[in-house]
Protein backbone atom coordinates (compact mmCIF):
# COMPACT_ATOMS: atom_id res chain seq x y z
CA UNK A 1 0.00 0.00 0.00
CA UNK A 2 2.99 2.22 -0.72
CA UNK A 3 1.26 5.21 -2.28
CA UNK A 4 -1.97 4.95 -0.37
CA UNK A 5 -0.59 5.60 3.08
CA UNK A 6 2.57 7.53 2.38
CA UNK A 7 0.76 10.29 0.53
CA UNK A 8 -2.59 10.32 2.28
CA UNK A 9 -2.39 8.78 5.73
CA UNK A 10 0.92 10.01 7.02
CA UNK A 11 -0.48 13.26 8.30
CA UNK A 12 -2.34 11.14 10.83
CA UNK A 13 -5.98 10.81 11.74
CA UNK A 14 -5.74 12.56 15.06
CA UNK A 15 -8.82 11.26 16.80
CA UNK A 16 -7.64 12.29 20.24
CA UNK A 17 -6.06 15.46 21.55
CA UNK A 18 -4.95 14.08 24.89
CA UNK A 19 -1.35 15.09 24.26
CA UNK A 20 -2.12 18.65 23.15
CA UNK A 21 -1.07 21.08 25.86
CA UNK A 22 0.18 24.24 24.20
CA UNK A 23 -1.60 26.47 21.72
CA UNK A 24 0.81 25.45 18.98
CA UNK A 25 0.28 21.74 19.63
CA UNK A 26 -3.46 22.17 19.43
CA UNK A 27 -3.06 24.02 16.12
CA UNK A 28 -1.00 21.16 14.67
CA UNK A 29 -3.60 18.60 15.75
CA UNK A 30 -6.32 20.66 14.07
CA UNK A 31 -4.30 20.55 10.86
CA UNK A 32 -4.20 16.76 11.17
CA UNK A 33 -7.94 16.63 11.72
CA UNK A 34 -8.52 18.79 8.64
CA UNK A 35 -6.27 16.53 6.62
CA UNK A 36 -8.21 13.50 7.82
CA UNK A 37 -11.53 15.10 6.82
CA UNK A 38 -10.20 15.88 3.34
CA UNK A 39 -8.92 12.34 3.02
CA UNK A 40 -12.27 10.83 4.01
CA UNK A 41 -14.01 12.92 1.35
CA UNK A 42 -11.41 12.17 -1.30
CA UNK A 43 -10.63 15.89 -1.47
CA UNK A 44 -7.17 15.70 -2.99
CA UNK A 45 -7.09 19.43 -3.71
CA UNK A 46 -7.40 20.20 0.00
CA UNK A 47 -4.70 17.66 0.84
CA UNK A 48 -2.32 19.11 -1.72
CA UNK A 49 -2.78 22.62 -0.30
CA UNK A 50 -1.54 21.35 3.06
CA UNK A 51 1.80 20.21 1.64
CA UNK A 52 4.81 22.49 1.88
CA UNK A 53 6.33 23.66 -1.45
CA UNK A 54 9.49 21.75 -0.48
CA UNK A 55 7.63 18.71 0.85
CA UNK A 56 9.35 15.30 0.62
CA UNK A 57 8.14 11.86 1.68
CA UNK A 58 10.31 8.87 2.53
CA UNK A 59 8.75 5.62 1.36
CA UNK A 60 8.90 2.25 3.13
CA UNK A 61 11.21 0.87 0.43
CA UNK A 62 13.83 3.56 1.15
CA UNK A 63 13.07 5.77 -1.86
CA UNK A 64 11.70 9.30 -1.67
CA UNK A 65 9.31 11.50 -3.61
CA UNK A 66 8.83 15.25 -3.75
CA UNK A 67 5.75 17.42 -3.89
CA UNK A 68 5.47 17.29 -7.68
CA UNK A 69 5.37 13.49 -7.71
CA UNK A 70 2.78 13.35 -4.94
CA UNK A 71 0.66 16.00 -6.70
CA UNK A 72 0.74 13.88 -9.85
CA UNK A 73 -0.47 10.90 -7.83
CA UNK A 74 -3.34 12.99 -6.43
CA UNK A 75 -4.25 14.03 -9.98
CA UNK A 76 -4.41 10.42 -11.15
CA UNK A 77 -6.53 9.40 -8.16
CA UNK A 78 -9.03 12.15 -8.95
CA UNK A 79 -9.49 11.01 -12.54
CA UNK A 80 -8.95 7.26 -12.15
CA UNK A 81 -9.25 6.17 -8.50
CA UNK A 82 -7.64 2.85 -7.62
CA UNK A 83 -9.05 2.41 -4.12
CA UNK A 84 -11.82 3.44 -1.72
CA UNK A 85 -11.20 4.34 1.91
CA UNK A 86 -13.65 2.38 4.07
CA UNK A 87 -12.37 3.31 7.52
CA UNK A 88 -9.32 4.81 9.16
CA UNK A 89 -8.17 5.63 12.68
CA UNK A 90 -5.05 6.56 14.59
CA UNK A 91 -3.86 5.97 18.10
CA UNK A 92 -1.04 7.00 20.44
CA UNK A 93 -0.79 10.37 18.65
CA UNK A 94 1.84 12.70 20.10
CA UNK A 95 2.98 16.13 19.01
CA UNK A 96 6.04 18.17 19.97
CA UNK A 97 6.54 21.76 18.85
CA UNK A 98 9.87 23.57 18.78
CA UNK A 99 9.74 27.02 17.27
CA UNK A 100 8.37 26.79 13.73
CA UNK A 101 8.78 23.00 13.57
CA UNK A 102 6.46 20.30 14.89
CA UNK A 103 6.87 16.53 15.02
CA UNK A 104 3.81 14.26 15.11
CA UNK A 105 4.05 10.53 15.74
CA UNK A 106 1.37 7.91 15.98
CA UNK A 107 0.01 4.51 15.02
CA UNK A 108 -2.46 4.10 12.16
CA UNK A 109 -5.00 1.55 10.98
CA UNK A 110 -6.97 1.61 7.75
CA UNK A 111 -9.41 -0.52 5.81
CA UNK A 112 -9.51 0.03 2.08
CA UNK A 113 -10.92 -1.62 -1.01
CA UNK A 114 -9.58 -1.46 -4.53
CA UNK A 115 -11.88 -0.55 -7.38
CA UNK A 116 -11.85 -4.15 -8.60
CA UNK A 117 -15.43 -5.39 -8.19
CA UNK A 118 -14.20 -8.76 -6.91
CA UNK A 119 -11.70 -7.34 -4.41
CA UNK A 120 -12.21 -7.83 -0.70
CA UNK A 121 -11.63 -5.12 1.95
CA UNK A 122 -7.98 -4.88 2.92
CA UNK A 123 -6.61 -3.91 6.33
CA UNK A 124 -3.24 -2.33 7.05
CA UNK A 125 -1.55 -0.85 10.11
CA UNK A 126 1.73 0.73 11.10
CA UNK A 127 3.36 3.84 12.54
CA UNK A 128 4.24 7.24 11.12
CA UNK A 129 6.35 10.33 11.79
CA UNK A 130 5.32 13.65 10.24
CA UNK A 131 7.23 16.93 10.40
CA UNK A 132 5.36 20.21 10.03
CA UNK A 133 6.72 23.70 9.49
CA UNK A 134 4.91 26.96 10.16
CA UNK A 135 5.24 29.00 6.99
CA UNK A 136 3.70 32.49 6.83
CA UNK A 137 1.54 31.64 9.82
CA UNK A 138 0.26 28.31 8.44
CA UNK A 139 1.32 24.82 9.48
CA UNK A 140 2.28 22.79 6.39
CA UNK A 141 3.52 19.22 6.07
CA UNK A 142 7.25 19.40 5.41
CA UNK A 143 8.33 15.75 5.50
CA UNK A 144 7.04 12.36 6.57
CA UNK A 145 7.91 8.70 6.87
CA UNK A 146 5.70 5.65 7.36
CA UNK A 147 6.23 2.05 8.34
CA UNK A 148 3.72 -0.68 7.56
CA UNK A 149 3.33 -3.82 9.64
CA UNK A 150 3.93 -6.92 7.49
CA UNK A 151 0.96 -9.19 7.08
CA UNK A 152 1.25 -12.72 8.42
CA UNK A 153 0.95 -15.70 6.05
CA UNK A 154 -2.30 -16.58 7.81
CA UNK A 155 -3.72 -13.15 6.93
CA UNK A 156 -2.61 -13.30 3.29
CA UNK A 157 -3.39 -16.92 2.37
CA UNK A 158 -7.22 -16.63 2.06
CA UNK A 159 -6.97 -14.00 -0.70
CA UNK A 160 -4.15 -15.94 -2.36
CA UNK A 161 -6.31 -19.08 -2.47
CA UNK A 162 -9.14 -17.05 -4.01
CA UNK A 163 -6.79 -15.76 -6.72
CA UNK A 164 -5.49 -19.28 -7.35
CA UNK A 165 -9.01 -20.70 -7.61
CA UNK A 166 -9.99 -17.87 -9.97
CA UNK A 167 -7.03 -18.80 -12.17
CA UNK A 168 -8.22 -22.42 -12.27
CA UNK A 169 -11.70 -21.26 -13.33
CA UNK A 170 -10.20 -19.04 -16.00
CA UNK A 171 -8.41 -22.05 -17.48
CA UNK A 172 -11.62 -24.08 -17.63
CA UNK A 173 -13.60 -21.20 -19.14
CA UNK A 174 -10.80 -19.88 -21.40
CA UNK A 175 -11.52 -16.50 -19.77
CA UNK A 176 -9.09 -14.04 -21.29
CA UNK A 177 -10.41 -11.12 -19.21
CA UNK A 178 -9.77 -13.02 -15.98
CA UNK A 179 -6.26 -13.97 -17.12
CA UNK A 180 -5.60 -10.28 -17.77
CA UNK A 181 -6.59 -9.43 -14.18
CA UNK A 182 -4.61 -12.23 -12.54
CA UNK A 183 -1.37 -12.13 -14.52
CA UNK A 184 1.23 -9.45 -13.81
CA UNK A 185 2.34 -7.34 -16.76
CA UNK A 186 5.78 -8.97 -16.67
CA UNK A 187 4.36 -12.50 -16.33
CA UNK A 188 6.39 -15.33 -17.86
CA UNK A 189 5.31 -18.92 -18.49
CA UNK A 190 7.76 -21.79 -18.94
CA UNK A 191 6.43 -24.99 -20.46
CA UNK A 192 7.42 -28.62 -20.17
CA UNK A 193 10.01 -28.41 -22.96
CA UNK A 194 11.51 -25.10 -21.88
CA UNK A 195 9.50 -22.89 -24.23
CA UNK A 196 8.50 -19.54 -22.72
CA UNK A 197 5.66 -17.09 -23.36
CA UNK A 198 4.77 -13.69 -21.96
CA UNK A 199 1.44 -12.43 -20.66
CA UNK A 200 -0.06 -11.51 -24.01
CA UNK A 201 1.07 -14.73 -25.64
CA UNK A 202 -0.24 -16.86 -22.79
CA UNK A 203 -3.65 -15.13 -22.77
CA UNK A 204 -3.89 -15.74 -26.52
CA UNK A 205 -2.96 -19.40 -26.09
CA UNK A 206 -5.28 -20.13 -23.16
CA UNK A 207 -8.31 -18.29 -24.57
CA UNK A 208 -7.93 -19.62 -28.13
CA UNK A 209 -11.04 -21.04 -29.80
CA UNK A 210 -8.84 -23.96 -30.93
CA UNK A 211 -8.63 -25.10 -27.29
CA UNK A 212 -11.55 -26.83 -25.58
CA UNK A 213 -11.21 -27.98 -21.97
CA UNK A 214 -13.64 -30.76 -21.08
CA UNK A 215 -12.27 -31.45 -17.61
CA UNK A 216 -9.68 -29.75 -15.45
CA UNK A 217 -8.72 -30.68 -11.90
CA UNK A 218 -6.10 -29.21 -9.60
CA UNK A 219 -5.03 -31.05 -6.45
CA UNK A 220 -2.36 -31.10 -3.74
CA UNK A 221 -2.23 -27.29 -3.62
CA UNK A 222 0.39 -25.91 -1.25
CA UNK A 223 1.30 -22.28 -0.55
CA UNK A 224 4.46 -20.79 0.93
CA UNK A 225 4.19 -17.06 1.64
CA UNK A 226 7.17 -14.74 2.14
CA UNK A 227 5.99 -11.21 3.06
CA UNK A 228 4.51 -9.96 -0.27
CA UNK A 229 5.43 -12.94 -2.45
CA UNK A 230 4.32 -16.56 -2.53
CA UNK A 231 5.10 -19.87 -4.21
CA UNK A 232 2.25 -22.24 -5.08
CA UNK A 233 2.77 -25.88 -6.05
CA UNK A 234 0.33 -28.58 -7.02
CA UNK A 235 -0.81 -31.18 -9.51
CA UNK A 236 -3.05 -30.71 -12.52
CA UNK A 237 -5.06 -33.19 -14.59
CA UNK A 238 -6.70 -31.88 -17.75
CA UNK A 239 -8.51 -33.35 -20.74
CA UNK A 240 -9.79 -31.64 -23.84
CA UNK A 241 -9.20 -31.07 -27.52
CA UNK A 242 -6.88 -28.83 -29.46
CA UNK A 243 -7.82 -28.13 -33.08
CA UNK A 244 -10.10 -31.14 -32.85
CA UNK A 245 -7.45 -33.54 -31.54
CA UNK A 246 -8.14 -35.04 -28.12
CA UNK A 247 -5.52 -34.83 -25.39
CA UNK A 248 -5.13 -35.86 -21.77
CA UNK A 249 -2.35 -34.47 -19.62
CA UNK A 250 -1.25 -34.70 -16.00
CA UNK A 251 1.60 -32.81 -14.43
CA UNK A 252 3.01 -30.68 -11.66
CA UNK A 253 3.18 -26.90 -11.56
CA UNK A 254 4.99 -24.15 -9.69
CA UNK A 255 3.46 -20.65 -9.69
CA UNK A 256 5.00 -17.51 -8.24
CA UNK A 257 2.70 -14.75 -6.96
CA UNK A 258 3.33 -11.15 -5.87
CA UNK A 259 1.09 -9.10 -3.58
CA UNK A 260 0.81 -5.45 -4.61
CA UNK A 261 -1.85 -2.76 -4.17
CA UNK A 262 -4.08 -5.18 -2.28
CA UNK A 263 -4.08 -7.82 -5.03
CA UNK A 264 -2.29 -11.09 -5.77
CA UNK A 265 -0.84 -11.32 -9.28
CA UNK A 266 0.97 -14.28 -10.84
CA UNK A 267 4.40 -13.31 -12.12
CA UNK A 268 5.69 -16.72 -13.22
CA UNK A 269 4.37 -20.20 -13.92
CA UNK A 270 6.10 -23.46 -14.80
CA UNK A 271 4.59 -26.84 -15.64
CA UNK A 272 6.16 -30.29 -15.93
CA UNK A 273 4.17 -33.08 -17.55
CA UNK A 274 4.08 -36.40 -15.71
CA UNK A 275 4.87 -39.52 -17.76
CA UNK A 276 1.89 -41.57 -18.91
CA UNK A 277 1.23 -44.75 -16.87
CA UNK A 278 2.50 -46.93 -19.72
CA UNK A 279 5.77 -45.01 -19.86
CA UNK A 280 6.19 -45.24 -16.11
CA UNK A 281 5.66 -49.01 -16.14
CA UNK A 282 8.11 -49.50 -18.99
CA UNK A 283 10.74 -47.35 -17.31
CA UNK A 284 10.57 -49.47 -14.16
CA UNK A 285 11.15 -52.78 -15.95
Amino acid sequence: MRKLFVTTLLAGACTTALFAQTKEEKEVLKVNEAYEAAMAKGDYDAQEKMLSPNYVTYLPDGSLEGRAQVAEYFKKQKTSPTYKMISMASDDVKVKVSGNLAVVTGAWKATTKTTDAEAQPHQDSGRYTAIYEKQNGTWLLLSDHVTEKPHTPEELEPDLRKASDAYDRAIRARDGAMFDKLLADDFMYTGNKGKTSNKQEEIKNMSSADLAITESKVSDKKFRIYRNSAVETGRYDVTGTYKGTAFKESGRYTSTWIYKDGKWRMVADHTSELPAPESTTAANK
